[in-house]
């Protein structure tokens, strides 16, 4: 018996689809590319309806200050959703393109180029601590949280603040995922204080912040105050690290589960682009984003009102059988080949509001996995991997893996170090 649209909806937003949405994307993808949610509320699955949803900024805007005055009243009386609403992630164009400029100057693939000599040597340092731990979550944590001590060096953070900056990162983004601000935000409201604390004390004065850094290129932007300043950094903080270690952790899952695939990776330049691609597709970081529609339009064959919210599903789009073939299973070299592209991964989004640091998380996470595989010989879990209970961000609340038979030693092609 076929089950009702809105039973399965209500699985995909409930602990079931926490833990593991997939089953529901292809259920879901079978009736219809978009699909309404409540009331005015729709949720975009198919590859070609949401890509058309990000590409159409005219009509499909993010959710900023002027949608949450009309939706939840008395939001910016909870700090954590004021922190959030005055970033980037929820400015329109032309309000965005002062920060979305520096940005994408700053991350630039030239300028990450330049990057490449610090992400390699951060990598090295954190695969070596994967391999000392050798079987426990701390190996696994010792790799994912590799994008926290580049984005640490990047923006002149001292190592040991970064995990308690991280922690603070995580309960801020966590209890602000997609719903309104009326329930209880207590602590997301404390760690947004102590963020923004932190910034404007340890960052903002710092004296980086009056040079050619990025903290002082923001600092130097006429267009911000200094609330939007430290919404921003808060902003780039959270995205440089949360969705790079989300993606290093599924790729570390792939790869405990194919040892053959890990080996391989050590000299196939094309085959480690594409494993990279793949896992972005197979299990994005970030599973929804959020837009509102300024006029009456269809979708999909779906009549949408003005002003109604519009999730497009990063994680579904990925898996629509009308865009990937055998869609649901993992195929580490699926963009090498010929047919391929490597712009259907639309996991960072697309068009003026995709992801700024897109090259800097596919540079950290290609540079990570290499030295992986010429390190490891043999990664295996050593427990059922366990995933937080949230819908937006993909994110291990446990991942152990076990290590054995490490290369003993490998030479660096820059200095001579051995590991």
């Amino acid at each position: 018996m076929t089950v009702p649209e809105d039973v399965v909806l209500l699985r995909l937003f409930g602990p079931e689809g926490r833990r593991d949405p997939y089953p529901f994307y292809g259920e879901l993808l079978e009736r219809a590319p978009v699909l309404p949610v409540g009331g005015k509320r729709a949720v975009v699955m198919g590859f070609r309806e949401s890509a058309d949803v990000l590409l159409n900024t005219r009509l499909f805007k993010v959710p900023d200050r002027d949608y949450a005055d009309r939706s939840w009243p008395g939001w910016q009386e909870h700090p954590s959703t004021a922190l959030l609403y005055r970033s980037l992630l929820f400015l329109n164009p032309p309000d965005n393109q002062p920060v979305r400029r520096l940005l994408s100057r700053s991350f630039h693939p030239g300028r990450v180029t330049l990057m490449r000599p610090m992400i390699e040597r951060q990598a090295a340092a954190h695969v070596a601590a994967l391999v000392a731990d050798g079987s426990s979550a701390d190996a696994a944590y010792s790799f994912t949280a590799l994008p926290n001590s580049v984005m640490g060096e990047l923006l002149g953070i001292p190592h040991d603040d970064m995990e308690q900056l991280a922690g603070w990162l995580d309960m801020f983004l966590e209890r602000n995922e997609l719903h309104s601000p009326d329930k209880p935000l207590r602590q997301a409201d404390d760690a947004a204080l102590r963020l923004a604390a932190y910034v404007r004390e340890k960052l903002l004065c710092a004296p980086a912040a009056d040079g050619a850094s990025l903290v002082g290129s923001l600092a130097q932007l006429g267009a911000l105050d200094e609330r939007d300043l430290v919404s921003n950094l808060v902003f780039v903080l959270g995205a440089g690290t949360v969705t790079t270690s989300s993606l290093l952790g599924s790729g570390l899952l792939h790869l405990a589960r194919d040892n053959t695939l890990l080996r391989r990776l050590r000299d196939d330049d094309a085959l480690l682009t594409s494993f990279v691609l793949e896992t972005l597709r197979h299990d994005p970081p970030v599973q929804y984003g959020a837009r509102v529609a300024v006029e009456d339009t269809e979708l999909g064959g779906l009549r949408i009102p003005r002003d109604s919210l519009v999730l497009v599903c990063l994680g579904a789009l990925g898996r629509d059988p009308r865009r990937f073939p055998n869609p649901d299973t993992f195929v580490a070299d699926r963009f090498t080949a010929p047919a391929a592209n490597p712009r259907d991964v639309l996991s960072f989004g697309l068009g003026t509001h995709r992801c700024a640091g897109a090259e800097l998380a596919l540079v950290t996470a290609e540079i990570a996995f290499r030295q992986l595989a010429q390190r490891i010989d043999t990664l295996a879990l050593a427990g059922p991997p366990q995933r937080q209970n949230r819908m937006v961000v993909r994110k291990f609340r446990r991942l152990e893996v076990q290590l054995s038979d490490a290369c003993p030693r490998r030479k660096e092609d820059e200095g001579g170090q051995l590991l």
